[in-house]
């Protein structure tokens, strides 16, 4: 790791305007994924309002990842234009339950960047007793299916 990629980090780590983290992820693109991942991973902790450890939190960390995904690769509409009508109908445990019934479009988004621990199938495996077992077993066969080893607690690995 290089010194400027150092400075980066610790930047990044105090950084809290979701704007400016969004920036330093699209200076880092294709010169330091170490970088550009921090910044997005970072992101989503301050994007997203709800409690820390929460459903809720993961969810918005989520939402605010594929987003930033999308805005990252250009592109006009970045908006989860179904999934956050899915959240105010059904809530934030609905909605994940949904998406790890039925694989996303967002999954593939997420699992192509290389941040499984943001799909909704991670959060859904992180709090189990939220969901039900058809959600649980659908969300662990489609992380393993993807090559991503998940532990007993849900965690990845």
């Amino acid at each position: 790791m290089t010194e400027a990629e150092k400075k980066a980090l610790l930047h990044i780590a105090t950084e809290t305007d979701a704007a400016a983290l969004l920036q330093i992820a699209r200076n880092a693109r294709g010169k330091s994924p170490t970088v550009e991942k921090a910044a997005l991973r970072r992101l989503t902790e301050v994007s997203a309002k709800h409690t820390p450890g929460t459903v809720e939190h993961a969810c918005w960390q989520m939402v605010h990842a594929v987003e930033a995904l999308r805005r990252l690769d250009g592109r006009k509409v970045a908006r989860m234009h179904r999934m956050r009508p899915k959240i105010e109908k059904d809530g934030e445990i609905g909605a994940l339950e949904y998406c790890a019934l039925k694989k996303t479009v967002g999954f593939d988004e997420v699992m192509d960047y290389g941040t499984p621990e943001l799909t909704a199938e991670a959060i859904v495996l992180r709090h189990p007793i939220h969901f039900s077992p058809a959600a649980l077993a659908a969300a662990r066969a489609r992380l393993e299916q993807k090559g991503v080893q998940v532990d007993r607690e849900g965690n990845i690995v």
